[in-house]
């Protein structure tokens, strides 16, 4: 290729169309960012945004120095001025193009100092091309791409596709790159032994890939992320990116490790044993492994010797979790110790089987479910029976709480083998022996008592035998197994047909339940049951469809989460279909409901992440359907939705069951433990007067069922309060009193020790709106702290909400960091200057190094000034070019002092002899004075003007005679004027109305106020004025009397005073 071809090649790669929104865009400034920072690393420092951290040029100097490994010379370290920055960037591009000879096309010093963020790019791509790619050393390039006829591009493609398989073809550097294969191959070449096994990578797994690649990449090679992987694969990066990280390998060595383990598994499964091997680069070292589990505690590892270089270790995971596998390695002959980079995998709970029974009733449906399915499967099951039969029984996946239900009816008495697979491994303990019981007719076995696994240390928990004969006639006996061994106690009680035993395990672990009459087992007897520890979940479900229902009628529960919602889940199993649908209500509550369709025993599964929560299972007995129940028709009275009580006080309302076929209610008040609480139901002409005093703070719910089946809005909430006094709430403390400083932290407190208990909320922020993050700590006293830091000086607003109930807001003032009492402008008490014509100000400061001022003209442009120093600070020398409004901007350590930024306006020249305060002037009549022959116009009349605006008035006198004109303006700060003399009989009166308010412009002729004066003038700010209105001007025609609230203005307000003759 000629040298005019690649110098276009060149071009058409540092000018691209750089769309302002496109991904690849901030792809490469993030790349090219880190490729800086990874050079002016060795000079200990480094840029955060290319677009302005090298406008000034002095990180480019140093970046320059750096690449280039030689001194620039003499640059301004010191950057005051816009010439400086130019000087400094000059200086490093003119070293480029000269010292080092890189061609730099249509940039120059200014594009880089404007932080023209397209063409700062291409710089930086100049110096990547030039430092990075051309300098390197290209070994097993192809003898055809040398440096006259091959492009960078071309030479790094070539050089790459000669270390990578023919299989793996590389055309380009975008779309290539994006499933990891090419970056797996390259690196795999380029470490000899590290056996990445790229060949079997999928594209879905690309990212993980990747990340792994570029990560023994870092580690073997010193190839530095300059890309990220979640970049590289991003289908619109763009390729100077992946070039610029590409381009650090032909440069790369090879660090073998002296260790590395493979065949890892990244996702075991806990209580199951995991495998790996440990590879050695020398057979005169040994290995030491050490496998430590999320808290921190050694796993036992075991190593076996498999050859010389090669050992295969094994542990086995006991908690979920991430968990660290660190490898060191000690050569026996010199004792040196390397320790490699720990790995992490995360260890995850394998599928298990949840409400599995070891026995069943021949002939009797057995339901279980296999739950912990990480990826959905596939779930297979496969039952050996007494007899020796396979059977494969189908799983139905329930998506309500990601398990997979099975049901099984053994058809043979004797003991049945249960295999359970998922992804056609056998899950822990597969296969499950499973017993099949002779069928007993005359009594049933039912309750919670009996569920194989849900059950918690503690519970209170039934077991109800149903018989068709009189229950307290027949003999049952029944034995309570502990883990121990030991017998527990158990509460014996006769309802009906119905005899419950009740019992509170005590241990956690398997407890065996065995039921006989007359010496033989009764139902699935003898009954497996796995306690567990209590639970930690703060989920509960309360409700009447937990404790019973009517067939064909909605059974209706209620969940409180109290915040906890991750992985929450529903399911019912019983004799028919029973489908599930849950309302989430917005406030951490729930209302789920399910239909069974024919009567009998249902079981009704609350889970969160995989486990019961507590009284989970719940066992209910649905009776059969009943065509006259109409819970609907029962009214409720009183228990409006969000009702508010106080605490002990009562709460009353009223049942009417009277529609509905006068069926008795029943009634119950849970408090927020779910505990339930007394209350009393008077009946009166067919109405329940109820009535119930809460003695805890909290929501409460008060249930009303008929029959078993809840009426329509219930459970009904009540929420309980202590009584509120927010007069005894009390806010102190330094982060709410008058010394608060921006970017320092403080603090204030919140007392409502004697205000009652309630929730705090607090929010502060600034007057634009913006947020401050704050920190609330409960002190557990009744009182509260609060910690914030003000990122800026200003007025912020604190609001604090107790209990619901919002207090008046406070303004707190926050002033800056540093001190600013020492500087003050001395220069501008008269803020009118003449154009063209010099302006000196002084600034009093303490470190004239911390002091900036900026001066800007009416239209926008910094003004050059002379900026000397003196014993006191600084004096500042300039002279305005424009006619209008000049701002000055003080700061000292970057924060604007006390009135800044001054305002100081600029008038027509004049003549030098009309600047006199008395000045006589030419007048077209003689005479005597005459006042009411005065004329004022001009849009300084307003009646409404623009604050921190210069405007005007005419004084015409032409017809007055002569006499002595004085001027005031009096409002709410002291108000700049200058007047001049037109020498035509008239006159021009400047002002700058500085804050918002009403002005009053008092004119006198020869001591007499002239028509209309004085003239009310109102000031807005500049932030509601209309640019499109214009004030008509005001002409005075009658002279209004001085009032005395005018009067008393004299002694209110500053007063501005300009006189002439």
């Amino acid at each position: 290729m000629s040298g005019i071809a690649h110098e276009q090649e060149l071009q058409h790669q540092v000018l691209p169309e750089l769309l302002p929104d496109a991904p690849w865009k901030k792809i490469q400034q993030n790349t090219f960012t880190r490729w800086v920072n990874k050079h002016l690393a060795s000079a200990n420092t480094h840029v955060y945004d290319l677009e302005t951290d090298l406008s000034d040029g002095l990180q480019l100097i140093r970046l320059v120095e750096v690449l280039s490994g030689r001194l620039l010379g003499k640059y301004n370290k010191k950057v005051n001025f816009r010439s400086h920055k130019l000087e400094n960037v000059t200086l490093a591009l003119r070293f480029l193009e000269i010292e080092e000879h890189i061609k730099i096309i249509n940039i120059d010093s200014s594009h880089i100092v404007d932080q023209n963020l397209k063409l700062i790019l291409g710089l930086i791509w100049h110096l990547i091309l030039h430092y990075s790619i051309s300098k390197s050393i290209w070994e097993d390039l192809p003898a055809h791409f040398n440096d006259q006829e091959a492009t960078p591009k071309q030479r790094l493609l070539a050089w790459i596709r000669s270390k990578l398989p023919n299989d793996v073809p590389v055309t380009n550097f975008t779309s290539d790159w994006n499933d990891a294969i090419a970056i797996g191959a390259l690196v795999d070449a380029l470490c000899p032994g590290l056996d990445l096994g790229w060949r079997e990578w999928e594209p879905e797994d690309a990212l993980e890939n990747t990340k792994k690649a570029m990560g023994l990449a870092a580690e073997h090679l010193g190839v530095a992320e300059l890309i990220t992987p979640e970049e590289l694969i991003n289908p619109n990066v763009d390729e100077k990116s992946v070039m610029t990280y590409l381009s650090q390998f032909p440069m790369a060595k090879f660090r073998p490790a002296n260790g590395r383990l493979s065949d890892l598994d990244e996702r075991p499964i806990v209580g199951t044993k995991s495998t790996f091997k440990v590879h050695l680069a020398k057979e005169t070292s040994s290995p030491y492994v050490i496998v430590m589990d999320p808290e921190s505690k050694n796993l036992p590892v075991n190593l076996n010797k498999a050859s010389n270089l090669i050992y295969e270790a094994s542990y086995t995971p006991e908690t979920s979790g991430k968990h660290q596998i660190a490898l060191s390695v000690t050569d026996e002959l010199t004792h040196d110790t390397h320790r490699l980079s720990p790995v992490y995998i995360e260890a995850h709970e394998g599928a298990r089987l949840s409400g599995f029974s070891k026995s069943g009733v021949v002939g009797e449906e057995t339901h279980f479910r296999v739950v912990n399915v990480s990826d959905h499967g596939p779930v297979e099951v496969a039952v050996i029976d007494s007899k020796g039969h396979e059977l494969h029984v189908p799983t139905e996946f329930d998506r309500n709480t990601n398990s997979y239900k099975v049901a099984y009816v053994p058809a043979s008495v004797g003991l049945h083998s249960v295999n359970v697979f998922h992804n056609k491994r056998h899950i822990a303990g597969s296969p499950f022996p499973f017993r099949a019981l002779p069928h007993s007719a005359d009594l049933k076995t039912w309750g919670r008592g009996l569920c194989a696994d849900g059950i918690r240390v503690g519970d209170k928990v039934p077991i109800h035998i149903v018989s068709q004969s009189e229950p307290h006639k027949l003999p049952i006996d029944v034995t309570i197994k502990a883990p121990d061994g030991r017998a527990l106690p158990y509460e014996e009680s006769v309802q009906g047909n119905t005899k419950t035993f009740q019992y509170s395990p005590i241990f956690a672990g398997q407890h065996i339940i065995e039921l006989k009459s007359h010496g033989a087992h009764v139902g699935r007897s003898p009954y497996h049951v796995n306690v567990s520890h209590k639970t930690k979940s703060r989920i509960r479900a309360f409700g009447p469809g937990l404790e019973g229902g009517v067939a064909k009628h909605p059974a209706i529960f209620y969940v409180e989460t109290h915040g906890d919602t991750d992985q929450l889940g529903f399911s019912v199993e019983g004799p028919s279909e029973a489908p599930i649908k849950c309302q989430d209500n917005g406030d951490d509550s729930a209302i789920v409901e399910y239909t069974p369709e024919v009567s009998g025993e249902y079981t009704i599964n609350v889970m969160s992440k995989g486990e019961h929560i507590k009284d989970s299972p719940f066992v209910v007995m649905i009776d059969p359907e009943n065509p006259l129940l109409r819970p609907s028709l029962v009214r409720v009275e009183g228990l409006d939705q969000g009702l508010e009580a106080t605490l002990f006080k009562p709460v009353k309302f009223q049942v009417d069951p009277s529609d509905a076929g006068h069926i008795v209610p029943k009634i119950s008040v849970l408090n927020p433990d779910h505990e339930l609480i007394p209350h009393r139901a008077t009946l009166e002409g067919g109405v329940y007067h109820c009535e119930f005093t809460p003695n805890q703070v909290g929501k409460h719910n008060v249930g009303v069922a008929v029959s078993g089946v809840a009426v329509p809005g219930s459970p009904y909430p009540v929420h309980v309060h202590e009584p509120i006094d927010l007069s005894k709430l009390r806010i102190y403390g330094p982060g709410v009193e008058n010394n608060v400083r921006c970017k320092q932290p403080t603090h204030f407190f919140i007392d409502a020790k004697q205000a009652g208990s309630g929730e705090v909320e607090v929010a502060l922020a600034d007057r634009e709106g913006n947020a401050v993050d704050i920190d609330v700590l409960d002190n557990k006293d009744g009182s509260f702290t609060v910690k914030y830091t003000a990122p800026k000086p200003g007025a912020y607003q604190l609001n604090v909400v107790f209990a619901g109930k919002e207090i008046p807001k406070i303004e707190i003032n926050v002033k800056p960091s540093v001190d600013l009492s020492g500087v003050r402008v001395e220069g501008l008490e008269n803020a009118i200057v003449t154009v063209n014509t010099e302006k000196e100000v002084h600034v009093f400061t303490p470190n004239s190094d911390s002091t900036r001022i900026v001066i800007k003209s009416p239209s926008g442009q910094i003004v050059e000034a002379i900026i000397e120093s003196t014993p006191t600070g600084l004096r500042v020398r300039f002279t305005p070019s424009e006619i209008g409004d000049y701002t000055i901007d003080v700061t000292y350590e970057d924060y604007p002092v006390e009135s800044s930024p001054f305002l100081l306006h600029s008038v027509p020249n004049m003549d030098p002899t009309s600047c006199c305060s008395e000045a006589e002037y030419q007048v077209t009549a003689s005479g005597p004075p005459q006042a009411e022959m005065v004329r004022v116009s001009g849009p300084g009349l307003g009646p409404m003007v623009n604050s921190s605006q210069s405007t005007h008035v005419l004084i015409d006198a032409t017809l007055a005679g002569f006499g002595n004109i004085d001027v005031f303006v009096d409002g709410p700060t002291r108000t700049p004027i200058h007047c001049i003399d037109n020498h035509d009989g008239t006159c021009s009166m400047y002002y700058v109305p500085c804050l918002a308010g009403i002005y009053w412009i008092r004119v006198m002729f020869d001591g007499q106020h002239v028509p209309g004066s004085p003239f009310q003038v109102i000031a807005r700010s500049a932030a509601l004025a209309d640019t499109s209105e214009n004030s008509l001007p005001y002409i005075s025609s009658t002279s209004d009397p001085l009032s005395p609230k005018l009067a008393k203005g004299d002694v209110l307000y500053e007063r501005a005073r300009d006189s002439f003759v």
